[in-house]
């Protein structure tokens, strides 16, 4: 009696603790009151159902550690059987409260928004009672096995009260199938009664599931019944994954079920939730007509997938129980093989693919709407290194995963993988040698992507084409010319690179002005339209160096060179030479400062002296002058002309 105060004893320090803790600590971080949440999406649902139960994992963890070091600390008798029976205690209230709080965060009973089943909180808070009393059962009668069998009693004794508490267990279980077989027939055909007269097998199963379950717990207690008598041959925790078939094979088919929609959905077969589509697009027939088909697919297959795991599950079973099949339990063993393979593979693939996506969507420029952005270039926007790289490691990736997840299979089923390695190496070999243009190709491919040569948006010229990088493949490069057409070319055949968006683009022009303009006030004016273009919202950010004079350049016949310069973002220097042009011209005018016009300036030798010693009038001059202007004017314009154009003159 005193022995078992003291259990009781250590076991209250640890309630007190974990009680002390959350009070004091617990509540200044945690938020152990309702939430006021909408949560919609699973994963959303897992992390805010993990974090409100946070705290009673918390609380666990120190009623376990505070009742065993106080255990170790104070008690002094050094009775095996006190010892025994305290840790039977603690383990069995740590495993029932694990299970009550993991049954919490997947049903949360109280909290409907962090719920995962789609039932009401009343159904929720059922099942949750069920669980938690058949997992606190069993978790009793198997620490209470354990107890008894430690202190010495015989394999038979055990078995027998084994034996005893499983045979309530199953009458518990078939008097709940009896109570509860009304509702469980309205969730299998659903409340309709369309549905229920629309499927006559499954109106059918709904109408018989409880004899057939009856029968069930009669074999399992007839098998487990046949264990006892035989206890050498060893079921290896048969009885209880028997007993749990159901909730192991709703796991399994949802396992399945993802891994079907998963690999549909990568392949392009099942486009998932296509018809939730929010903008209510409409689509072609033929797209219509190959998503039902891809529909239809999906449906077969996800059909097909359950009977399989059905199968697997019952030679699984069997197996456990000793009964085996010769062929068809390899056939399950297989199954059960390539299912945990599958799977596997499908997350490590949903993951990086996951991570790739959202590095490609991050690497994207924000979308420019401004229409005058467009270029001599065709418009493309520039993509980083990220959107040119990550979508090649994709396919790389799958690549290897696919040939891993088929050799690792074929493996499971027994095939000697070893030679069929060597003959793609073979194979491999031989492709190399006969195929060494595709070779040069993906590798001169491979060594521009690693030195960053180019990305997906940038334009190039590379001998005699040129165009904006549209994609990237392991042979070729996709240019689209800036007049649309689209160029395909090998990457060996790229050759020397010259490479346009990498750093800025210096811009050159020239204005010409007559002899007697002030380049001064010309350069005064050049500068300021140059601050005003930089402190432009949408051009400004585009510039490196600003629109500036650079003085005269040169002086012809009849003009003064000036020459003018900026440097701006690759793309965008031609929308910036537009408006430089347009905004010069406008100051300049607004200055009465006019561009050279073209002109010939002729000088008639001797005709001032005429004027002056001979006396010819102003009148007789002026005509003198017209007549050399237009002779010179005639003899430019013949000049000008084409060379077969030209006739000789007189």
């Amino acid at each position: 009696m005193i022995n078992l105060l003291w259990i009781i004893l250590f076991i209250g320090i640890g309630l007190i603790v974990e009680k002390l803790v959350k009070q004091k600590v617990l509540t200044k971080y945690f938020e152990i009151d309702k939430p006021s949440l909408h949560i919609k999406d699973q994963w959303g649902k897992a992390k805010a159902s993990i974090i409100y139960g946070l705290p009673e994992f918390i609380g666990l963890f120190l009623f376990f550690g505070a009742s065993y070091t106080t255990f170790v600390l104070l008690e002094h008798s050094g009775s095996h059987f006190v010892k025994l029976v305290f840790l039977a205690a603690l383990i069995t209230i740590s495993l029932i409260r694990s299970i009550s709080i993991i049954s919490n965060i997947l049903l949360s009973p109280m909290v409907e928004e962090f719920r995962f089943l789609a039932v009401e909180s009343g159904v929720a808070l059922k099942i949750h009672r069920i669980v938690l009393a058949t997992f606190s059962y069993i978790i009793c009668v198997l620490m209470f096995a354990v107890v008894i069998k430690k202190i010495g009693s015989q394999q038979q004794t055990v078995l027998l009260l084994q034996l005893f508490f499983a045979s309530v267990l199953l009458s518990a279980t078939a008097l709940s199938i009896f109570v509860f077989k009304e509702k469980v027939q309205h969730y299998i055909v659903g409340d309709s009664q369309d549905n229920y007269d629309g499927n006559w097998g499954l109106a059918q199963f709904a109408a018989v599931w409880h004899i057939l379950a009856i029968l069930y717990l009669v074999v399992l207690w007839v098998l487990l019944i046949n264990s006892i008598t035989s206890p050498a041959t060893g079921t290896r925790g048969a009885f209880l994954l028997s007993f749990f078939v159901i909730p192991l094979w709703m796991i399994a088919d949802k396992i399945v079920q993802w891994i079907v929609l998963r690999a549909m959905s990568t392949l392009g077969i099942h486009q998932e939730y296509y018809e939730d589509n929010e903008d209510n697009e409409e689509v072609d027939d033929e797209v219509f007509l190959a998503r039902e088909k891809g529909n239809a697919l999906y449906l077969k297959s996800k059909n097909l997938a359950r009977t399989i795991i059905v199968f697997a599950i019952t030679v699984w079973i069997a197996g456990l129980w000793s009964i085996e099949i010769p062929f068809v339990s390899n056939i399950a063993a297989v199954a059960l093989d390539a299912l945990i393979i599958l799977t596997l593979a499908l997350l490590f693939w949903q993951f990086i693919s996951s991570w790739i996506e959202k590095k490609i969507q991050e690497s994207l420029p924000e979308e420019d709407e401004d229409e005058s952005k467009d270029d001599e270039w065709g418009g493309t926007a520039s993509r980083g290194r990220s959107y040119t790289l990550l979508p090649m490691i994709r396919k790389f990736i799958a690549s290897v995963l696919v040939i891993m997840v088929t050799m690792t299979i074929l493996s499971s089923m027994g095939v000697d993988i070893g030679p069929l390695l060597a003959g793609a190496g073979v194979v491999g070999l031989a492709v190399g040698f006969g195929a060494q243009k595709l070779v040069s190709d993906m590798f001169s491919g491979f060594f521009y992507l690693l030195d960053d040569a180019f990305r997906v948006g940038e334009y190039l010229t590379a001998g005699s084409v040129s165009g904006t990088v549209e994609s990237i493949t392991l042979r070729n490069i996709m240019l689209r010319h800036h007049r649309g057409m689209l160029q395909i070319v090998p990457h060996s055949e790229l050759g020397a690179i010259t490479n346009f968006m990498r750093g800025g683009m210096i811009v050159k022009f020239n204005l010409d002005f007559p002899y007697d303009t002030d380049i001064d006030k010309v350069r005064k004016i050049i500068k300021k339209v140059g601050i005003a273009m930089l402190d432009d919202e949408e051009l400004g950010k585009d510039f490196i160096q600003p629109v500036k004079s650079q003085g005269v350049r040169e002086i012809t016949n009849s003009v003064m060179t000036i020459r003018v310069k900026f440097t701006a973002q690759p793309g965008t220097h031609f929308v910036i030479r537009r408006e430089a042009f347009k905004r010069i011209t406008e100051a300049l005018k607004a200055k009465g400062i006019e561009y050279a016009h073209r002109k010939v300036i002729v000088d008639v030798p001797g005709l001032d002296d005429s004027i002056k010693n001979n006396g010819l009038s102003t009148e007789d001059a002026k005509n003198v002058r017209e007549a050399a202007g237009a002779a010179a004017l005639s003899v430019t314009e013949v000049d000008n002309l084409p060379a077969d154009d030209r006739k000789p003159t007189s």
